[in-house]
């Protein structure tokens, strides 16, 4: 195993189905997140599924301990051919009118700065080696602003902006950019325990079928921007 694959956020749900995705197809995985004991309970299942995997308990949030992050990655592991970023934390929705600058700073700190700084360190070695993957996903409200539904969605909005412009340069130079957009709610994910039963047939989604998704955009790389579902009404 040759080649990293960086998972940011990967402590359970879509972080999780994405280092079982990758690490299938050879990659050393190295899993990022807040808690460790599901990171090792993570590593201790891609163990059983012959897949090679590191462990990280960093808060994204952190400029150091992410600084510290990407300094370990590069060091101990082979190069970053592979990133997923996909933070997971619970989100309170707030209407536009009420959103405080603070509230806004705690989702761009998230969202947003340990993203660019992530990418920032790995992607000189991607362009030497003239390959590599830089996968996200963002909510629906990142892609289209709803009424009553702000909090995330600007940070969200300028992770996506970010991305978009990254595709553009980088398809020639044989890195993907690819950007998947959720507009369901991701099943045995903390959001979705915050969810009432009756969410009004507001449409839900597994984990894995968010990973398959993703493996199937970075071998197309056809594409910036994929929505899930299809017919989201979050698409602009």
């Amino acid at each position: 195993m040759d080649r990293t694959m960086l998972v940011l956020g990967a402590g359970s749900g879509t972080g999780a189905a994405v280092a079982r995705r990758f690490g299938r197809e050879g990659f050393h995985v190295a899993v990022v997140g807040r808690r460790r004991e599901p990171l090792d309970t993570l590593v201790a299942d891609l163990a059983e599924r012959g897949v090679s995997a590191t462990a990280f308990s960093v808060d994204l949030t952190d400029d150091i301990r992410v600084e510290e992050l990407l300094t370990a990655v590069d060091t101990a592991l082979p190069p970053i051919e592979a990133i997923y970023y996909g933070p997971s934390s619970p989100v309170a929705f707030t209407p536009a009118r009420d959103l405080t600058a603070a509230e806004a700073d705690h989702y761009w700190a998230l969202f947003v700065r340990p993203l660019i700084r992530t990418v920032t360190a790995a992607l000189p070695g991607m362009i030497d080696r003239k390959r590599g993957t830089i996968l996200a996903t963002i909510g629906g409200t990142g892609a289209r602003a709803m009424p009553e539904m702000s909090g995330p969605g600007p940070a969200a909005a300028a992770a996506r902006n970010y991305l978009q412009g990254l595709h553009s340069e980088m398809a020639p130079r044989g890195v993907y950019v690819g950007l998947l957009t959720i507009g369901a709610l991701i099943l045995g994910s903390e959001m979705a325990a915050m969810t009432p039963g009756d969410a009004h047939g507001f449409p839900t989604v597994e984990s894995a079928a968010l990973a398959e998704h993703l493996w199937g955009m970075s071998t197309m790389r056809s594409t910036f921007e994929n929505f899930v579902p299809r017919d989201s009404a979050f698409q602009p």
